[in-house]
């Protein structure tokens, strides 16, 4: 497809306000211009609102850096680019766009302000004296870079970048959004973008002292979240941070006590000489080292039963 752009007067008023491309000629600048339906896809140098497709082209044919031209013929805005479609250049197919790029210009040093080149960020103007003058309407660096972060949004009028980071880090520092005057330098950033620091446990602190020598107790020890400490949106540790077990389960010593005594044997003639009685160390009986019983557990005594025979 292909335009007419030679100069009129009374399609100025359609040009501008009538974006999209036609196969009629249309007013601008003297020549035709092949288009083609699409956008390359590369970062803009110029991004202008609400501008019709001729004024969007004389800005290119302007600018000291642009060669081409992405046009959204819907909503009215113009991407100024400075390289051309190639081979190696990803070009996206896409109907509510156009892409135009300046004929009999090969490359930068092609274009001409009066009889001498404007630099990249600089643009050629008419002065009132019909002279033709390169003023300096871009930043002359080009836009930083910030390492795990990208550029988020930038004006042209005044110059400015705001830089957020990328999907799961955590930006820290007080200035994301810098400057640059025409023709000048880009204003210092301070601003880094961190990866999540996720909490590792420290080691765990001795165990405390158990509050009971025996019978069973329980006694704990603890440890932090902080081999690394959770930072910049990294997970917390997982786990307890509190371990709580018995101690000293063994039972305490339990002394051994005697139970009552027996009843005495019965004397008899079988048995002239004693009697005999019994007790237990049972009373209770000695548990986890606990003393024995002190004394006999039998006891006798003699006894005499009248009228027996000694066998």
């Amino acid at each position: 497809m292909s335009f007419n752009i030679e100069p009129c007067f009374i399609a100025i008023l359609l040009c501008s306000t009538y974006p999209v491309y036609k196969s009629t000629p249309e007013c601008q600048f003297g020549r035709y211009v092949s288009d083609e339906e699409g956008k390359l896809d590369v970062f803009p140098i110029n991004f202008y609102h609400d501008i019709g497709p001729n004024d969007c082209y004389e800005k290119c044919q302007a600018h000291g850096d642009c060669l081409s031209v992405n046009y959204h013929r819907k909503n009215n805005y113009c991407e100024l680019l400075n390289q051309k479609k190639t081979e190696d250049t990803p070009f996206e197919s896409n109907s509510n766009f156009v892409h135009v790029e300046l004929e009999a210009i090969a490359d930068r040093g092609d274009k001409k302000c009066g009889l001498s080149s404007c630099n990249h960020y600089s643009t050629c103007i008419s002065t009132l004296f019909q002279n033709s003058v390169c003023i300096e309407t871009e930043c002359s660096e080009p836009y930083p870079t910030l390492s795990n972060g990208h550029l988020s949004v930038r004006t042209f009028s005044p110059i400015t970048a705001t830089y957020v980071c990328n999907s799961g880090y955590t930006g820290v520092g007080p200035v994301n959004k810098i400057t640059c005057p025409p023709g000048g330098t880009w204003s210092a950033m301070s601003y880094t973008c961190y990866p999540p620091v996720h909490g590792g446990w420290g080691g765990w602190s001795a165990w405390e002292t158990c509050p009971v020598t025996c019978g069973g107790g329980y006694h704990s020890r603890q440890r932090s979240c902080n081999n690394p400490s959770p930072n910049y949106g990294g997970n917390n540790c997982g786990g307890l941070s509190n371990e709580t077990v018995a101690c000293n389960t063994d039972g305490c010593p339990i002394d051994g006590r005697w139970s009552l005594w027996s009843q005495w044997s019965e004397c008899t003639c079988l048995n002239p000489v004693h009697a005999t009685r019994s007790r237990s160390c049972n009373n209770p009986t000695p548990m986890y080292g606990g003393l024995q019983c002190a004394g006999d557990s039998t006891e006798n005594k003699g006894c005499f039963i009248s009228g027996c025979i000694p066998g």
